[in-house]
């Protein structure tokens, strides 16, 4: 990707992302305020999975902000690895948030309070309504930008728990049936700690330097063989830095009389990890199959 292409995209990243971020921090606050003022946990634990939409989306921004730093002779990639910390962070927290939500859910089971469904309603249709906008927004964006995909993702997930409010909402004004409420809560927290999951997941698998889950360790090395000049592939490491830095690095063995073209052979490689893997950065060790067999020919001293 050229420069200004690359520079033009974090430009919109950034864009989308603030965008994204006030509209989701007022629904936050709306519907925790909201929750607490009309008496409902459902709205409530809507705003403790709208939190972890807010986190993601802020630490999306902070990554596009983070890749833009310059690299240093003691950090050569910069501070792309802090997006993966945070992440590791939000998943402990949020899973804390859906730990409390299912205390209070079990816990108002028991004695039903009641519940002001008018506001409870009017917050989380505003809620969906705003999911529903912001989803739109980063949707398109998000085929090209994998941080704007996982904030996509989220936001995503949020607007069905919205839904589940809204239902809930709905069915105690007409049937009166409260114990609706606390039910919901314990959906939301439910999709919550899936997302959270996953979120610790995904980082934990970063953090121990893994492969990442797009890509199929044979399929890349499959890849790499089916260069022309290329004899063997051997000693491949493949693992990301972050969530769009993806790292490779390998020993190749080349046809003798193809050592001529390594720059090209080098180039072809890159090419086809760049194109088919989003594999931006490689370290390719190369070595003749000629120069290996002589080797093993000579004579000890």
């Amino acid at each position: 990707m050229k420069q200004h292409e690359h520079n033009l995209i974090n430009t919109h990243s950034k864009s989308l992302l603030g965008f994204s971020l006030a509209l989701t921090g007022a629904t936050f606050f709306a519907e925790l305020f909201g929750g607490m003022w009309a008496n409902s946990v459902a709205l409530v634990s809507d705003a403790g999975h709208m939190f972890m939409d807010l986190t993601a989306l802020l630490f999306s921004l902070i990554a596009v902000k983070l890749a833009e730093r310059p690299i240093t002779d003691r950090r050569t990639f910069g501070l792309h690895r802090l997006e993966v910390f945070a992440a590791f962070l939000n998943g402990a927290l949020v899973t804390a948030v859906a730990a409390w939500i299912v205390f209070e859910s079990l816990q108002r089971l028991k004695t039903l309070p009641a519940v002001k469904t008018g506001p409870m309603l009017a917050i989380a249709f505003v809620g969906l309504a705003i999911n529903l906008v912001v989803a739109w927004r980063l949707h398109d964006f998000a085929k090209k930008d994998m941080n704007i995909r996982g904030a996509f993702l989220h936001v995503a997930s949020d607007a069905l728990a919205s839904i589940g409010v809204v239902t809930g909402g709905v069915l105690i004004h007409f049937t009166g049936a409260v114990v609706v409420d606390p039910l919901i809560g314990l959906f939301v927290a439910g999709i919550i700690v899936i997302n959270a999951f996953r979120l610790l997941k995904d980082s934990i698998h970063i953090l121990l330097e893994g492969v990442p889950k797009h890509i199929d360790l044979n399929d890349v090395i499959g890849a790499i063989r089916s260069v022309s000049g290329v004899d063997s592939v051997e000693d491949t490491h493949v693992w990301t830095i972050c969530s769009h830095i993806c790292t490779l690095s390998t020993h190749i063995s080349v046809h003798a009389e193809k050592m001529s073209d390594q720059q090209k052979i080098l180039r072809d490689i890159n090419e086809v990890l760049r194109a088919r893997f989003e594999i931006s950065h490689s370290t390719i060790q190369i070595h003749s199959a000629g120069w290996k067999i002589a080797e093993s020919a000579s004579p000890i001293a």
